[in-house]
């Protein structure tokens, strides 16, 4: 705020300023009279403090887009306004902001990147995790009507909304085009899974696979189940989520034509595995709208070798996209600049100009209505053979799935990784390692009074 400021004089200063003015005084008696005084000029205010936000994320292309849209919101909105935007790795990200609020805030940001999968821990105890409830803000500024609203549902717990979703995530099925193209494959002709494998098996030799094992939960979603169902059950040992584990061991075991990748856990992040990539020892991914970012990263020696196709679906007409992560941008209640916070997360967030340039940057389809059809993400991409990836993520965005959020969901998801090798390496079988996670969480949840 502007305002007058008054500064103390120093003792010395005092006498200085005491002895000059009666020197004035006795001058005054033998001087001519003085000329009128100009009016005094009023007092200008002091300017404006700055306001420097902090915001912390864990995915470089988020911090890249955020740095974008805060130089604008400086330009246009506020000049005094700053926002260092601090990239930590997923982990320990969400562990230090996780204490922080729980602490009462200290050393927490103003604004906070929550990835779907750890946002349930931030509900465990009281429920309250330490962020500002928007709800009333969203509705009064009409952006309900504007989001995705099983994007919201993710972070949205007992009526109250603390993030806004940046992406729609859908899943499809990225591919080798010029591999498959040399080989005269149609991957027009590919609607099921047992169509991919078909007209990929003779791709694959003894050191190049067809596929990377997909992740279970984001294949079970493409089936109609997850983890948990809509109640916050756990669904983690059902029926058709074994099966949907066992079908993809077959891949490997019965097919061929997949694995879980160089480091033998399936992940698809990690240094090693887009080394392996750009050898050409795997011909396709699973992967949501921001993986294309990813690739385009972490390969660029690949550009123009890639394109995507609907996700193959399990039977003739079946669902062909998946969901597949989301990230909520949140505001902390402790932080000095709520309102701030508040203004920039409309400015970028919640912005046809946001979302739209978001994509640009990163791949991430926006999940804000009003910038679905705009004429932006519909650009040829030439990393991807000039394929206009966004008419692909909007032609499955409405059929998008939902992922079912749970505040118990980060403990299972922690507990059932540290089985996935095991899984894979046919040390313990689906059905009992998802049995023993299940009934774990379901022990928890009784005993802290959830079921």
């Amino acid at each position: 705020m502007g305002g007058f400021h008054v500064r103390r004089l120093s003792r010395r200063e005092f006498l200085r300023a005491a002895g000059l003015t009666a020197g004035a005084t006795l001058l005054a008696a033998c001087a001519p009279a003085p000329a009128p005084a100009k009016p005094a000029e009023a007092p200008q205010p002091a300017p404006e403090q700055p306001i420097k936000l902090e915001l912390w994320t864990f995915v470089n292309t988020h911090a890249r887009w955020f740095r974008s849209m805060a130089e604008d919101y400086k330009k246009e909105k506020n000049p005094n306004f700053e926002l260092n935007v601090t990239e930590i790795a997923y982990s320990d990200m969400h562990d230090k902001a996780q204490i922080a609020l729980q602490a009462g805030g200290v050393g927490a940001p103003d604004l906070v990147d929550i990835e779907q999968g750890r946002f349930g821990g931030f509900l465990r105890g009281t429920g309250d995790p330490g962020l500002v409830d928007l709800t009333d803000w969203l509705k009064e500024g009409g952006y309900m009507e504007k989001l995705v609203a099983s994007r919201e549902a993710l972070y949205t717990y007992q009526g109250k909304t603390y993030g806004v979703e940046h992406a729609l995530c859908p899943v499809v099925l990225y591919y080798r085009a010029d591999i498959f193209e040399e080989a005269g494959i149609d991957v027009s002709q590919i609607e099921t899974w047992d169509d991919f494998i078909s007209v990929g098996k003779d791709l694959v030799t003894d050191d190049v696979k067809l596929l990377l094992f997909p992740e279970h939960d984001v294949l079970l979603r493409s089936r109609g189940a997850d983890w948990f169902d809509a109640d916050g059950n756990v669904t983690l040992d059902s029926e058709l989520s074994i099966e949907t584990m066992e079908w993809i061991l077959a891949l490997r075991d019965k097919h061929g034509v997949a694995d879980p990748g160089p480091e033998g856990n399936g992940s698809k992040y990690s240094t090693t595995w887009y080394g392996v990539l750009k050898e050409g020892k795997y011909l396709a991914v699973m992967g949501a709208d921001w993986y294309a970012g990813f690739l385009k990263d972490n390969v660029p020696e690949l550009s123009g070798k890639w394109k995507a196709i609907p996700l193959p679906a399990f039977e003739k007409g079946g669902l062909r996209t998946s969901c597949h992560g989301g990230t909520g941008n949140c505001i902390v209640k402790y932080s000095k600049y709520v309102d701030e916070a508040w203004n920039f997360m409309q400015y970028s967030m919640l912005s046809v100009e946001g979302n739209v340039r978001r994509y640009e940057m990163t791949n991430l389809f926006p999940p804000f209505i009003p910038a679905m059809d705009n004429p932006r993400l519909r650009k040829p991409e030439e990393y991807f053979g000039g394929q206009v990836l966004g008419e692909l993520f909007a032609e499955l965005g409405p059929t998008v799935p939902p992922q079912y959020q749970s505040p118990y969901r980060a403990e299972l998801n922690s507990n059932i990784s540290a089985l996935w090798v095991d899984i894979f390496q046919g040390n313990i079988k689906p059905a009992d390692a998802f049995k023993q996670v299940a009934d774990e969480i379901r022990k928890v949840m009784a005993e802290e009074g959830a079921v």
